[in-house]
């Protein structure tokens, strides 16, 4: 039998092989692509519910320190006043708010406000010339020789502070379903993860019985003895059963590589020196930026000591104000940005989903190229293939 049968017989036996395993492996490869694709879906879910739990963390914490400044902003402002229990108290009061109701046409907003509970407590005046008595809780009346502005003031503020609460509120219960949302999500990318881990285990294991099959195939490579170097005592031995068909070009490739790798890895010593050198350098700027800041904290501390006798909170001192239209634009300011905020979160979860669906036209076209070109590479050798099989039978027809 000639040379050329045997290949075409060789050929015959792949073809059968591979397409016995076809359709096995087709079903096996969906399964990891569609298990892949899931997780990848699930996996963006978790980090846009990650990214929205910071943002609500932020906004808590943000909501909290506003409220510790307007409280140190009121006692910055009633200071050693005689009244300042009966302010504090007025400002703390919980009260049931009737939420505002927007009419079209209307140029005002109403509100109402009831009490929640029938606390009292009584105000003793150690300065009262008549002496001391005690007086039920009225956050509605200004007392006697109180200062007027202080009153409104704390007034102001409370509807201040009851905005801030109900913010809170507001952002806690969403950072509360938040989290149910990210351990149900993460429970279930840990299940679809396991599933993906198996059915790739399954199609690796598939293809290997596949190739297992495949090398079984005998093929006959014809060799001339200039290409043999398998000799021993100065002769090829008559049993090359045990010996490796390699080209010489991947040989020299692999020499080459050697040569590669460790340049490389001189390069990567010499970078890791100068990264050492350079963390050495920074641990040292950060000491000395932590001895600047200390004595700069120090110098802000004498200088408040020295002008109000204690150490203040600036931010206590910034939103100190008894401008009513500016503590109202304050409010409408800080509703607004809530809403900003609302809006702006729409439109990055619209652009975070135009991202991921682009990403995965991208992989999907990415890979149709990749299965283009091996098509063509494997189309051009089986064009050479053919055409060596059509010479071998031309001289061979010519030579009978």
């Amino acid at each position: 039998m000639k040379i050329s049968d045997l290949n075409h017989v060789t050929l015959f036996q792949e073809m059968m092989l591979l397409k016995n395993f076809e359709k096995q492996e087709n079903i096996l490869q969906e399964r990891v692509n569609s298990l892949d694709k899931e997780e990848q879906e699930m996996q963006w879910r978790i980090n846009e519910s990650m990214k929205e739990m910071e943002e609500k963390k932020n906004e808590i914490t943000r909501l909290q320190d506003q409220e510790k400044a307007l409280y140190a902003s009121f006692q910055a402002a009633v200071g050693e006043n005689k009244f300042a229990n009966f302010l504090m108290k007025v400002l703390k009061k919980r009260i049931k708010r009737v939420k505002k109701k927007e009419v079209e046409g209307d140029a005002e907003e109403d509100e109402e406000s009831e009490e929640s509970s029938e606390e009292e407590s009584s105000l003793e005046s150690d300065e009262d010339e008549s002496g001391s008595e005690d007086e039920v809780f009225d956050d509605s009346i200004c007392p006697s020789n109180c200062d007027v502005s202080l009153f409104e003031l704390a007034l102001q503020l409370r509807e201040k502070r009851l905005d801030i609460e109900e913010a809170l509120v507001e952002e806690k219960k969403i950072l509360d379903n938040l989290k149910k949302e990210y351990d149900t999500l993460s429970k279930k990318v840990k299940i679809v993860a396991n599933n993906l881990n198996a059915a790739e285990e399954d199609l690796e294991a598939y293809q290997r019985e596949k190739q297992q099959q495949l090398n079984e195939i005998l093929v006959v490579i014809p060799l001339k003895l200039h290409q043999i170097e398998y000799v021993i005592f100065g002769e090829i031995p008559t049993d090359l059963s045990g010996t490796l068909v390699f080209s010489n070009q991947s040989l020299s490739r692999l020499q080459g590589r050697i040569v590669q790798l460790q340049d490389e890895n001189s390069k990567q010593q010499k970078l890791n020196k100068e990264w050492r050198e350079r963390r050495k350098q920074l641990i040292r700027e950060k000491r000395e930026m932590a001895k600047t800041i200390n004595k700069m904290e120090e110098t802000v501390r004498d200088l408040m000591i020295s002008k109000f006798g204690r150490v203040i909170d600036l931010a206590a001192l910034q939103t100190l104000s008894v401008n009513t239209t500016l503590e109202e634009l304050t409010i409408k300011k800080l509703r607004k940005e809530i809403t900003n905020a609302r809006e702006i979160k729409e439109w990055e979860e619209k652009i975070a989903q135009v991202r991921w669906e682009l990403m995965m036209k991208t992989k999907e076209h990415t890979k149709k190229l990749h299965q283009m070109n091996d098509l063509c590479i494997e189309k051009k050798k089986l064009d050479s293939r053919l055409n060596t099989l059509q010479n071998q039978q031309a001289s061979g027809s010519g030579l009978s």
